[in-house]
């Protein structure tokens, strides 16, 4: 596998899924990868390192025992395009059995890595049919994931490009798979997300987007759930600089709490360069459906006029916000969640079931709409209950409506990390 940033603390959020000495195991691993790479960055040469590294004797059985190989996802250099270089890499089958409860299982998967022979692009695909997560008590399936990635290394060593992720389809049961008694829980379909990062001359900018096409759980179906955001005005030198320094803590020998502190430090110096230039992050969709009906929300964020005492003062940077975001739900929409509600809580056999159901989507409809109506806190338009939240000054408004908010007096100027 291709070396990422990985900390120790993420797995430990999951003690129920692995336990500790798998979770050194893997993160062992991935000190043992990262320390054969080095501080190499010509993919041609990162690649034929992999293909012949080898973990050392003590991690060997232990990787077999997760794995069912010594050598997990090995990579093998097969023919391509003239000037091309490029690598097939698969992991196994497997079925884990952990031995706390939870076992993993899973079908193989097949990657494919390209590069040009100066080492400066990567193009790669990934697939894998299946993943399951079981417990005795309830488990999960991941169907048809996929992945490609197109990134070219800049001057300033930054890689810039897109990369696309796709899952079929996310399935969480209340018992183990394959039992009779399995109940669904919920169920994600189609999930697709896409990143992009661009350079514009001296600045760059990010760019995010996702989508679920349905979210289905207790007999309903929420029909697409989209996220999409964009942040412009990333000063280029800044973000080389992060890259550099982030890369350069990897190989560092730090304990795994010195390391999450010293990147925290940087990730905020980071957003306070960010801040400075003018960033500014465009929420361009956040909306979901249901029955038809799309709530949506957009706005945009950013600072002005900050100064360099602003940034280890919240109370004074938050005067510098401002902040614009256009919120809009259909009538519609706070009817159909109405109706399901009530639903749920009028046996279907009852004689007047239907009308009791839509009298309590009436009340809902009522009493959110005419509260924010009369409180003025949106407004009714082409039968859409709309509103502005805006942030300017240190004021919070909702649809022109002034909103007090708690006094916040916070420094933040952080506590030194550890020297690198």
């Amino acid at each position: 596998m291709l070396a990422a940033p990985a900390y120790a603390d993420e797995a430990r959020q999951l003690p129920e899924l692995l336990t500790k000495e798998n979770i050194a195991t893997l993160s062992q691993a991935m000190k043992e990868l990262r320390a054969a790479q080095g501080n190499e960055r010509n993919m041609v040469k990162l690649l034929d390192t992999q293909a012949k590294f080898e973990f050392s004797p003590e991690l060997r059985p232990k990787l077999k025992e997760i794995f069912g190989t010594e050598r997990p996802f090995p990579m093998q250099r097969v023919p391509g395009a003239k000037g091309q270089v490029n690598y097939v890499a698969k992991l196994a089958p497997y079925l884990w059995v952990q031995g706390n409860g939870t076992d993993f299982s899973w079908t193989e998967l097949t990657a494919n890595i390209s590069t040009d022979k100066a080492g400066r692009a990567m193009n790669a695909t990934m697939a894998w049919p299946s993943l399951v997560i079981a417990r005795q008590e309830g488990s999960a399936s991941v169907q048809n994931m996929s992945m490609t990635s197109r990134q070219l290394r800049g001057a300033d060593g930054v890689s810039y490009g897109t990369a696309t992720f796709g899952i079929g389809a996310i399935i969480v049961r209340d018992a183990a798979v394959g039992g009779k008694d399995a109940k669904e829980l919920v169920r994600f379909e189609d999930m697709q997300a896409r990143s992009e990062s661009v350079r514009r001359g001296s600045m760059a900018e990010i760019g995010y987007r996702s989508s679920t096409k349905a979210i289905v759980f207790g007999g309903e179906r929420v029909e697409r759930a989209n996220m999409a955001f964009r942040l412009t005005n990333i000063p280029a030198k800044a973000l080389a600089e992060l890259d550099q320094s982030l890369r350069a803590q990897e190989g560092s020998q730090l304990a795994p709490e010195a390391q999450h502190a010293l990147m925290m430090r940087r990730m905020k110096d980071f957003g306070k360069r960010l801040i400075q230039a003018g960033a500014v992050l465009n929420l361009e969709d956040i909306s979901a459906a249901y029955r038809g009906n799309v709530a949506a929300i957009k706005g945009r964020v950013t600072f002005q006029k900050v100064v360099e005492a602003d940034l280890d003062d919240m109370s004074a940077l938050m005067k510098k916000m401002v902040a614009h975001f256009e919120v809009r739900v259909p009538v519609a929409l706070i009817r159909d969640i109405g109706r399901a509600i009530i639903g749920k809580s009028v046996p279907p056999d009852t004689p007047d079931a239907a009308k009791q159901v839509e009298a309590g989507a009436d009340a809902m409809v009522s009493g959110v709409v005419g509260k924010a109506v009369t409180g003025g806190f949106a407004v009714v338009e082409k039968d859409e209950l709309r509103s502005n939240i805006d942030f300017k000054n240190g004021q919070l408004t909702i649809n022109g409506k002034v909103i007090d908010l708690p006094k916040v007096n916070v420094n933040l100027g952080a506590k030194q990390a550890p020297k690198e």
